[in-house]
């Protein structure tokens, strides 16, 4: 995300010993000569709206980087300084630059803001409704109990009572076909190409063909007294995307053959001369029962469904919920 720079205004900070708001850029209390202090909070002034700073020193101090705290007397000095304006002190003695780019507030919000009870975290007061936690208890017990009946199985013998199975192969063609595809996905030999701009994806650097969508402005301390103006930016691209005709293999029929015993076979293809086979696929079904149970056992293994003999005896393994996971011939 890209933060946009509008412009500077005015901020405000409040003495801690005599309460004289004095302008964000004058280091001292106007009122008292205290000096900033090290964690001072400046403040929007005007909360309606930006008035913005002509003031072009102004706004070279602030874009230069924010103040520098003195380790000696406290006092703040511009960014560009080597020695304290008022002790004369060694800035490079651990002298502190002010943190820079939170979010500034309104005198009104700060007048609004109430701080947290002593002894009270902020965990108590979000206190969820017993219903709820209740809600989710029962959800999180059922899932657990439904995941152990599919896990916890139960051996038993059965015997088979009928066999089924499937072959299909798919027969693609070779043709024409419509299609669309963004404009450097489309195949060199495309015909009938027309395209149009269409939304592709978000950037957070501005790009090309791209729309800036902006947030609401807000203001940031520099560190020098003086608020930025910036709001928070996203780019959606937009890029050719095209519809276009070309040459491809496709689907265009899948022939089935099916049968009730051990003895699969592949479907007979006739193919024409722009036609091929495409895909195959097998299911194999062996049914068993059980006394006045039946059990149903889907496969693609060929080896498993040729030992399917009628009346021969298999072990089963069945989940709670009556499923065969697993099915072999008994010794």
């Amino acid at each position: 995300m890209t933060r946009k720079s509008l412009g500077f205004v005015p901020l405000i900070w409040q003495c801690v010993f005599c309460n004289t708001q004095n302008p964000g850029p004058i280091k001292s209390c106007t009122s008292c000569g205290a000096p900033q202090p090290e964690n001072v909070e400046f403040l929007q002034v005007d909360e309606e709206r930006f008035n913005f700073i002509k003031d072009e020193a102004l706004i070279r101090m602030a874009k230069a980087g924010p103040d520098i705290h003195c380790p000696f007397c406290g006092t703040r000095n511009l960014s560009t300084a080597e020695l304290c304006k008022k002790c004369g002190g060694d800035l490079s003695w651990d002298g502190k630059a002010r943190q820079t780019g939170q979010r500034v507030r309104t005198t009104q919000e700060a007048q609004e803001w109430q701080p947290p009870e002593p002894g009270v975290p902020e965990a108590e007061k979000r206190k969820v409704s017993p219903i709820f936690l209740i809600i989710i208890l029962a959800v999180i017990v059922g899932c657990v109990v439904l995941l152990v009946m599919l896990l916890r199985t139960d051996d038993l013998t059965a015997t088979v009572t009928d066999v089924q199975w499937e072959r299909s192969v798919v027969v693609e063609a070779f043709g024409p076909v419509t299609a669309s595809a963004w404009w450097d996905e489309v195949p060199e030999d495309a015909e009938g190409t027309r395209c149009s701009l269409a939304y592709r994806y978000t950037s957070e650097e501005p790009q090309v063909n791209a729309t800036e969508v902006c947030g609401e402005p807000y203001v940031v301390d520099t560190g020098t007294g003086v608020g930025e103006v910036v709001q928070d930016c996203t780019y959606e691209v937009y890029d050719n995307y095209c519809e276009f005709t070309a040459m491809a293999w496709v689907a265009v029929e899948t022939v089935t053959e099916t049968g009730r015993d051990l003895a699969p076979a592949w479907p007979a293809l006739s193919l024409l001369p722009d036609q091929r086979e495409g895909g195959r696929n097998e299911v194999y079904v062996i049914n068993f029962r059980d006394g006045s149970d039946t059990y149903r056992y889907t496969t693609s293994n060929l080896q498993d469904f040729l030992q399917a003999e009628i009346g021969s005896q298999w072990v089963l393994q069945i989940n709670q919920l009556g499923g065969v996971q697993s099915a072999e011939p008994a010794n």
